[in-house]
């Protein structure tokens, strides 16, 4: 009886703590990039060790799933106060609709457990894509954020760090190592962090084009995340980050100049630091293998083709998609593989149709040519306007080969809010006090 009155009490007080973060996450955004950005740090940290609870029924719950179901909630509630809709929040609705409907009917048909393993693929994303469209913009919440996320790049790159010298020096120091084979030693981060630091860099790069102290602060930081992005061995990142810099020099020309020599000179240095780390080696060494293979991609899409032939059962699956829980089972080259397919795009016409996969395209070239024309980034804040055109373009490329990193629906979601006001003829940050409180749905800022 004293046992089941403590879990009561216990369940009571989880219950109280939730709704009052959910009540701080409804009034500040803020606090909502602190929980994403905070998630992908901590994943990235502990690897596989990240603190968790298995609940009856086998579904384990971790410390990040209850950030994102937080941020869920919180984006619910404002969606729920908000009068009218954009034309892009309701490309989000659509998606977290179809989703719904997936994971309702997986769990009927497949139980909670496996429906919600699949489900957890979305939850990131979507959670923050559906909180963050709710806010109206703001130059101060997106300097802030931007403050945030360059605050968090650097625990990752001393993360880097550490596992590089264990890794290539011998010193353990205790740091959980990422395991990515043989011919990898120089891959310690995962691909989706290592998009998160390519993001980063590419929030700095507004600013090489000023002279100022906290100009040259961002230049000299910028440099450092460009130089261990190139170090990391992430070919897609790679490809991203070229893009997004392709993207602020093509729609800034102030910025061509200055742009090319900091690249030049981060790759310069990466290819020095690849000699003296042995990277080049006989037999061509993996890297320069893993640089221009296409092993990798054609394995990929034989993958995907074998997975979307199995939507021909019927009108049904082609049109909101197989249930979460399906699997992703394939055969690929005579071997059995079970692993997700590596394709944001992909995975989402599998889960929720052609009907989601039009929402997820809505949401990253449809974003991409609303905010074009928006005028370049000065480099007076980070995050700013004319940053999100070469942020989604990465973005676009990146969901080719991955599913979307824990921050992405932070980009997403302040994206929609820009592309809101292009819609309504206004400009992108209204003259306003600095934000303290935002009232949800009505776009109301109280100043201090």
């Amino acid at each position: 009886m004293i046992e089941l009155l403590l879990l009561g009490l216990a369940l009571a007080a989880v219950a109280g703590a939730g709704i009052v973060v959910v009540e701080a996450l409804v009034r500040r955004a803020e606090l909502g990039a602190i929980l994403l950005l905070g998630a992908t740090l901590l994943n990235a940290v502990l690897v596989g060790r990240v603190p968790s609870v298995t609940l009856p029924g086998g579904i384990r719950i971790q410390v990040h799933d209850v950030a994102f179901a937080l941020m869920l909630a919180a984006g619910i509630l404002r969606v729920l106060r908000t009068p009218r809709f954009s034309s892009f929040q309701r490309w989000v609705l659509v998606l977290g609709a179809v989703l719904a409907l997936s994971l309702v009917r997986g769990a009927m048909a497949f139980g909670v457990e496996h429906s919600v393993a699949e489900f957890r693929l979305f939850l990131p994303y979507l959670s923050g894509v559906l909180y963050f469209a709710t806010f109206p913009p703001s130059a101060w919440l997106n300097d802030r954020i931007g403050r945030l996320w360059l605050a968090a790049s650097v625990p990752m790159v001393v993360l880097v760090a550490l596992r590089w010298l264990d890794v290539f020096a011998g010193v353990n120091l205790g740091v959980p190592r990422e395991q990515f084979g043989a011919d990898a030693a120089i891959k310690v981060l995962d691909g989706p962090y290592t998009f998160f630091l390519a993001c980063a860099a590419l929030l700095t790069v507004p600013s090489w084009q000023l002279h100022d102290e906290r100009a040259r602060r961002l230049t000299r930081m910028g440099a450092l995340l460009l130089a261990v992005v190139v170090l990391l061995n992430r070919r897609t990142v790679w490809l991203t980050m070229i893009v997004g810099i392709a993207v602020l020099m093509v729609r800034g020309r102030r910025l061509r100049r200055r742009a090319v020599a900091m690249v030049i000179g981060a790759v310069l240095l990466t290819a020095a630091a690849y000699i003296a780390l042995g990277g080049a080696a006989a037999d061509e060494g993996p890297v320069a293998r893993s640089a221009v293979g296409t092993g990798t991609l054609d394995w990929r899409i034989q993958g995907w083709t074998e997975l979307l032939e199995g939507l021909s059962k019927g009108p049904v699956d082609w049109l909101v998609g197989e249930p979460l829980g399906s699997g992703f089972s394939r055969q690929v080259e005579g071997s059995e593989v079970q692993a997700e397919p590596h394709n944001f795009y992909v995975t989402t016409v599998l889960r929720t149709g052609l009907v989601g996969l039009v929402a997820l395209i809505a949401l990253t070239g449809g974003l991409l040519r609303a905010l074009w024309r928006t005028p370049p980034g000065t480099g007076r804040g980070l995050l700013e306007p004319g940053v999100f055109p070469a942020l989604l373009a990465m973005q676009v490329v990146w969901f080719l080969t991955w599913i979307p990193g824990m921050e992405q629906g932070i980009v997403t979601g302040l994206a929609i809010g820009l592309a809101a006001m292009r819609e309504r003829g206004r400009p992108p940050f209204p003259a306003s006090p600095r934000p303290h409180v935002t009232t949800a749905g009505t776009g109301r800022v109280s100043g201090e």
